[in-house]
């Protein structure tokens, strides 16, 4: 018999009053209308579903599987890892102009050796107790492949294959974004929404990262690229040779003359450590949940160093996961994710005008959407 808890129930005690605070109250990463913590002994499935906000409407959010094994607590840091993408969630999909909440969901495990049929099953099983509330596609570990298999147990998934009904692989529109992005933030520093001639480093080459080389490549770009997996970079490079190969993201941000640096992994990518060492003048990335903590983003201000939020720039993959529930027509889906570059540049002028970092600014117009105000 499979169960569902809330966090409240589930993670009572005195080690875990820090997550039930974030939970209930307005902190940065809080406020969730909701979390639920899954477990079905039979498949060993252990997830956890957050849903931050649903005043645009559903939440509509992606499945992590992870094992979180760096952690001293692995399921604890599942749970705030949710919540805090879930928040994100909120966040892009405001900006995005879509009629969706935000939702995340963690499956806890490496999916090499977990991951089975039996267990995604029950995965949907849980999405879909939730009645619509959580709408879920694909993420870091799971893929289209697999949202198929949820979809036979839950009829709120999507970023399925095309024949079984969804619009396939998201990243390649959320590639997209991200270049728009990065034009937005040329156009802010050069006057130009163009990268011809600039250097720029990505940091991680997989789903998203090697579909963003090809948009870099045809406006002229010099890239340098890195990846924990050499079969990433390798891949990149039997395509691309011109594209030079860097051993670590240490030695990509440190790079003399770099113009702009592209996290495209986990999240946590700019912190005390990074970002006084980064030469970029300008970070535009796919990864989530970028700013290890609240006051990167001033520490990137004071150096000049122009952010794009993550959260902006990288949601031209659920724009296209949620047209594919209103039957998916990709040229709409990527007119619609083309105009993040419009996005990104009020952003930047709403941050230069209020005097705030553009995440502030950011934040300050999702809100107004959220709470139904004008976002002007």
């Amino acid at each position: 018999m499979t169960e569902v808890r809330t966090t409240a129930a589930a993670t009572g005690g005195a080690s875990d009053t820090g997550v039930l605070r974030t939970l209930f109250h307005d902190t940065e990463q809080g406020g969730h209308e909701q979390v639920v913590l899954c477990q079905d002994r039979p498949s060993g499935l252990k997830a956890v579903i957050a849903v931050h906000s649903t005043a645009l409407g559903p939440a509509l959010g992606g499945t992590r599987f992870h094992s979180y094994a760096e952690a001293a607590d692995p399921e604890r840091a599942a749970v705030l890892d949710a919540m805090n993408l879930a928040r994100g969630m909120s966040y892009k999909n405001a900006l995005a102009g879509l009629d969706h909440g935000g939702g995340k969901a963690v499956i806890i495990g490496d999916p090499a050796t977990v991951k089975t049929e039996e267990l995604l099953l029950a995965y949907g099983r849980f999405v879909a107790s939730l009645g619509g509330r959580y709408v879920t596609a694909c993420d870091v570990g799971t893929y289209v492949q697999d949202m198929d298999v949820v979809a036979r147990e839950c009829r709120w998934t999507t970023g399925r294959s095309p024949a079984n009904g969804g619009a396939g692989d998201s990243s390649v529109l959320t590639a997209l974004g991200v270049f728009q992005g990065m034009r937005a933030a040329a156009k802010r520093l050069w006057g130009e929404p163009s990268l011809r001639g600039r250097k720029v480093g990505i940091a991680g080459v997989g789903k998203v990262g090697h579909h963003l080389v090809e948009h870099l490549l045809r406006d002229g770009a010099e890239l340098l690229v890195t990846d924990v997996r050499p079969e990433a970079v390798a891949r990149v490079r039997e395509a691309h040779p011109e594209v030079t190969a860097v051993s670590g993201t240490d030695a990509l941000i440190r790079q003399e003359g770099l113009d702009l640096y592209a996290p495209c992994a986990l999240g946590g990518a700019l912190d005390d450590e990074t970002v006084p060492v980064l030469t970029a003048r300008a970070v535009v990335g796919a990864a989530n949940n970028q700013l290890a903590h609240p006051g990167i983003e001033k520490d990137l201000a004071d150096r000049g160093i122009l952010y794009a939020p993550d959260y902006v720039v990288n949601a031209g993959g659920v724009i296209q996961v949620a047209d594919e529930l209103h039957g998916f027509d990709f040229a709409r889906a990527n007119a619609k994710a083309e105009k993040i570059y419009d996005t990104t540049l009020a952003i930047f002028e709403r941050a230069a005008t209020d005097g705030v970092p553009p995440a502030a600014a950011a934040d300050r117009i999702a809100e107004a959407r959220m709470a139904g105000r004008d976002q002007g």
